[in-house]
């Protein structure tokens, strides 16, 4: 629930001081030709949508992401947790998970049209950071890696297929919402830094081994 949440609240935002407006009918009327169910309201349609994503959707997606997560969560995190602090972690992995992404960005595959490959360089890594030091936290405190897949599943669905095309966007609206914008970035960002500060009090491996090493000198 904690993706669903960081959404939530940075849409409420965009929603409040124009970012964009709900709600987009035009796609809810788009859900009821594809699900074939025209009668529908617009509510009935989009919690039917809702509960669609979260469950067959996201479903689909663990494949793909499992073997992503493999590789950062799985492997990257523990690994660093054993030579570095957890700030040391979240810094590395989240940066190097951001970086992982950028070609995508830069090849113009990745991104939206609105806004230059600066902004979105700077936000996507913002995001992508806080999101990553969100799911190491998750993932160190549980020692399991489907923690993260089902953060990193619930992420993409909410804000994919959910919150964004659920808004109604203006000239302005790129600068704010999904993945590329300032709003969701930030809202990630506040979260990220309380389990941080969670994390560096419960994981303090390598500041004790710094200490001990500097007190044997």
């Amino acid at each position: 629930m904690i993706p669903f949440a960081i959404a939530l609240v940075a849409y409420l935002i965009v929603w409040s001081f124009g970012g964009g407006d709900l709600y987009n009918s035009e796609f809810l009327a788009s859900k009821k030709q594809s699900y074939n169910l025209n009668e529908w309201n617009d509510l009935s349609i989009f919690l039917f949508h809702l509960f669609l994503v979260a469950s067959v959707s996201f479903i689909i997606s663990i494949p793909s992401i499992l073997g992503e997560e493999i590789g950062w969560r799985g492997l990257l995190v523990p690994e660093l947790s054993k030579v570095t602090t957890f700030t040391g972690v979240v810094l590395v992995s989240g940066v190097l998970w951001s970086a992982f992404h950028w070609p995508l960005i830069l090849l113009g595959l990745y991104w939206n049209n609105d806004t230059t490959i600066y902004y979105q360089l700077i936000f996507f890594t913002l995001f992508i950071t806080s999101t990553g030091t969100i799911m190491a936290y998750i993932r160190l405190k549980t020692g399991s890696v489907w923690t993260a897949v089902m953060y990193h599943g619930a992420s993409n669905i909410f804000i994919q297929k959910v919150f964004t095309p659920i808004t109604i966007t203006n000239e302005n609206s790129s600068y704010y919402i999904d993945e590329f914008g300032a709003i969701l970035a930030i809202v990630a960002t506040v979260v990220a830094f309380f389990f941080w500060r969670k994390g560096v009090k419960e994981f303090p491996l390598l500041t004790k081994k710094i200490s001990k090493y500097n007190s044997d000198k």
